[in-house]
């Protein structure tokens, strides 16, 4: 999708505290900027909304979050993948925001462009997963990285065990990856491919591996070592869903005795990264307290072509950061 802006705005920086001031004051004012922001402040008004007025931030934060439930369009189809968003119908009287407002918008807010990574020496690069796409994506924008010279003691890719979709399945295969059917797989085998990695790993497994799709995989585990790399497949603790970015940073943290004394560089797609970076300031920040940076696969940067993203997939990905603002702020104030 080719959008010319008709508004712009000045970009809004994400929270970036060192892991000792995420206290609930110091969040207060960075968080209370970014939810009231001139982007922020434009969708809701073009959403028909009637600004909160709340001197609390945690309020403020938690109203917006109630408002956005109108930009919940994967809850609204059942729970469908991300890349179906765009398939759904609108629903009767429902608000639609231009294209020529959403994009700009959310290219303020961090979730289009990716940002410099800071010239420092990293920990762990830790490489999320997702759709078959984004993990070829992610683990090869990583190794890039690594050529490029940025600094990281460690490799780490995290994944789950889900069900692959018919389409994924056709682009492992065309990417030279093999007959996948499963989530974990695509991250294995990506990784593999996108690293160069040779021999057989280190491996541990929870079971044997399945010719198939289980539902029960969901709950499974299993960790795959190269001297440079390691691979790590979450379980989830409930086999009705699959493993969520916040399970896959805590396993991981837990496993590897992430503390104070760590600096993480986080890898995804840079329209989750708001999100996903607010997720991980709690998890990795707060509840380990670590130091946390990300970065992201944008349009510029990816190895194959991304998918363009409708300000529908835009907004969807605005209320996730809102609902993870939210979880932050309740976070630090009891910690």
């Amino acid at each position: 999708m080719t959008v010319t802006p008709q508004v712009s705005f000045e970009p809004v920086p994400l929270p970036s505290l060192a892991p000792g001031e995420l206290t609930a004051a110091r969040l207060d004012p960075v968080l209370r900027e970014w939810v009231s922001s001139a982007p922020m402040r434009a969708l809701a008004e073009a959403a028909g909304w009637a600004w909160p007025s709340c001197a609390d931030t945690g309020e403020l934060i938690r109203q917006l979050a109630r408002l956005s439930a109108a930009w919940d369009f994967r809850s609204r189809g059942g729970g469908v993948e991300r890349n179906f968003i765009d398939r759904q119908a609108t629903l009767k009287g429902e608000r639609e925001i231009p294209e020529d407002l959403v994009v700009p918008a959310a290219s303020a807010l961090g979730l289009v462009n990716a940002t410099p990574i800071p010239p420092e020496r990293f920990t762990s690069l830790v490489v999320l997963s997702g759709l078959a796409r984004a993990c070829v994506n992610r683990t090869r924008h990583a190794s890039a990285l690594l050529r490029e010279g940025v600094q990281v003691a460690s490799v780490a890719v995290l994944g789950g065990h889900r069900e692959l979709s018919a389409d994924e399945k056709v682009l492992a295969k065309e990417q030279g990856l093999g007959e996948l059917f499963d989530e974990a797989q695509v991250v294995l085998a990506a990784t593999e491919q996108s690293f160069g990695l040779d021999g057989e790993p280190e491996s541990e497994m929870s079971g044997p591996r399945r010719s198939d799709w289980d539902n029960e995989l969901r709950t499974a585990s299993a960790l795959y070592r190269w001297p440079t790399v390691e691979v790590l497949i979450v379980p989830s603790g409930q086999p009705d869903r699959r493993v969520n970015t916040e399970d896959q940073l805590r396993y991981w943290a837990a496993r590897n005795g992430i503390g104070r004394d760590d600096r993480m560089l986080l890898l995804t797609t840079q329209i989750y990264v708001p999100f996903q970076q607010l997720v991980a300031l709690r998890v990795l920040g707060i509840e380990r307290g670590c130091a946390v940076h990300y970065c992201g696969v944008d349009a510029k940067n990816s190895f194959l072509p991304g998918i363009s993203f409708s300000g529908r997939s835009y907004l969807q990905e605005i209320r996730s950061a809102l609902l993870a603002a939210d979880t932050l702020m309740t976070a630090a104030r009891e910690a």
